[in-house]
């Protein structure tokens, strides 16, 4: 991936609430309590939530892992490496006011390939923070592949103000009432896909 083509796209805070409760409803099933922090194109806050049970330290490092990953539009495990004595960052976890963090758990999220904030989770071993992380990319990529095929069924504007924090509750009221092989995480997956898709169905339009 050529970092340096990728350009930044404002991420929709109702998307980034999404995205956290994923990463949340992750660790518990793996029995982990973790801090989860995701920040926008800037590297400002968007999303963090600290289970009970974790560790103190997890908030500011949940915090810095997002961060490192999006202004730097790379993972901090990849960060890590190129920090190494002889390569190109080296000495980079002293710039930043010391906020760039050299181990894994941070991840940049990406959406219709421009960069839209980054991921970082703490609480677990770095192997644990990445399997959450990596979940949570699982799922954006899952919606984005749902948005790609109802792009074009959406209107260029939506409005209705607000209505990307209320599209969530409204799904899973919908869904309660269907009796079928409906999962319980569907009503979030499908909410994050039609906020996507209104995001690219707007910029088409603004094209235009």
């Amino acid at each position: 991936m050529n970092h340096e083509r990728l350009f930044p796209v404002k991420i929709p805070s109702a998307l980034s609430r999404i995205l956290g409760v994923i990463a949340e409803h992750t660790a518990f099933r793996m029995g982990l309590a973790v801090a989860v922090a995701i920040v926008d194109e800037e590297g400002l806050l968007q999303y963090f939530a600290r289970m009970e049970g974790t560790l103190p330290a997890s908030t500011d490092i949940a915090m810095a892992k997002a961060y490192t990953a999006a202004a730097l539009r790379l993972s901090t495990r990849e960060v890590g490496e190129l920090a190494q004595p002889g390569n190109p960052l080296y000495g980079i976890e002293n710039t930043n006011s010391g906020k760039i963090v050299l181990f894994g758990g941070g991840f940049p999220l990406i959406l219709q390939g421009l960069a839209a904030g980054g991921i970082g989770i703490s609480g677990g071993t770095v192997e644990e923070d990445e399997e959450i992380a990596g979940e949570v990319l699982d799922r954006l990529a899952e919606m984005e592949g749902l948005a790609a095929a109802v792009v074009s069924l959406l209107p260029a504007q939506f409005p209705e103000a607000g209505w990307m924090i209320q599209l969530e509750s409204r799904l899973t009221e919908a869904l309660s009432r269907i009796q079928g092989a409906w999962t319980c995480d569907l009503a979030p997956r499908l909410a994050g896909a039609l906020i996507i898709a209104s995001l690219r169905r707007s910029r088409e339009g603004n094209a235009e």
